[in-house]
């Protein structure tokens, strides 16, 4: 039987058989550690059993497996985080005065202040779709691509995954506390403390649910507002589609992106100065996954492409 499994690994994955294999490894390394948890199982059983069904599954597991690694190390970073955030290596005061000496609304108020003495249901509910979506956001698109541009998934993806190693490092180079954190404790840094819902308590509130104090809760590391991956996400898709994007699809990147950007402010979950971060860290990935993967970005004109 394992002779079997081997030889349909490399039959369909060739010299990478063990990609389809690291979640269920990684899974199985979660069990002596007692850190085992349902989605390893679920991530590890649709790779594997989308790996290994036929040519067709396979290849999209292939194309979204960029996607896979971000989960792998999303996850592993519970590990990393203690090594190398210490309290006095958390910025936190001194980026609400730095926000306050670019951006300050009045004396000793950020935009963030400001938004928060005029939140309101309606915009508390605008601006958690897209924070409740991005997740889904990303496969979706994902497959969209896979359909109608496989060249501009291959870049969207691997430049998502490229985004991820450049966040994950500059949480741990630079831990940053975001406004929620300073608004409840000041600048007094507490490394055990559980991350926050923050403005999206509200929505829970609202509805009567627990999803995003549930989602917060899960989260590795409180310190990890610098940069801003909610504003990189949509950022990274809008700078991957120039050039290919049309009338009809830039309104939307636009207005994803714009709309995360202000709901990162909004929510009370990220500092103007981490959305900029987040931007820049969008930029770089997709234009070191451009050159990785030997793909012309921007996209050149559709009148100067061959066949077009």
């Amino acid at each position: 039987m394992i002779d079997t499994a081997r030889t349909r690994l490399t039959d369909l994955w060739g010299r990478w058989w063990l990609a389809p294999l690291a979640p269920t490894l990684y899974a199985l390394a979660m069990i002596p550690a007692g850190q085992l948890r349902p989605e390893h199982i679920l991530i590890a059983g649709l790779v594997l059993g989308l790996g290994l069904f036929n040519r067709t599954t396979q290849r999209i597991t292939a194309a979204l497996y960029p996607g896979v690694l971000v989960a792998i190390a999303s996850d592993a970073m519970r590990f990393v985080v203690p090594i190398f955030v210490t309290p006095e290596r958390v910025h936190a005061c001194d980026l609400r005065a730095l926000e306050l000496k670019l951006f300050a609304v009045a004396p000793d108020v950020t935009p963030g202040d400001w938004l928060q003495q005029h939140t309101a249901p309606f915009w508390d509910v605008f601006f958690a779709v897209p924070y409740a979506a991005f997740l889904y956001v990303v496969p979706v698109y994902a497959l969209y691509l896979f359909v109608r541009d496989r060249e501009r998934m291959a870049l969207y993806l691997w430049a998502f995954a490229i985004a991820h190693a450049i966040g994950f490092a500059m949480w741990l180079i630079v831990p940053a506390a975001p406004p929620w954190y300073v608004r409840m404790n000041g600048c007094l840094v507490d490394v055990k403390a559980a991350a926050n819902a923050a403005g999206l308590l509200r929505v829970d509130d609202l509805f009567g649910m627990t999803y995003f104090r549930q989602f917060y809760a899960r989260a590795a590391n409180a310190f990890g507002a610098m940069p801003s991956m909610h504003v990189a996400f949509p950022l990274i898709g809008l700078f991957a589609a120039i050039g290919r994007a049309t009338w009809r699809t830039w309104p939307l990147h636009l207005f994803y992106a714009t709309a995360m950007f202000i709901g990162s402010v909004y929510l009370d979950h990220h500092w103007i100065l981490d959305g900029i971060a987040g931007a820049f860290v969008a930029l770089a990935a997709v234009w070191i996954a451009a050159r990785v993967l030997g793909l012309p970005w921007p996209w050149p004109p559709r009148a100067e492409r061959p066949g077009a």
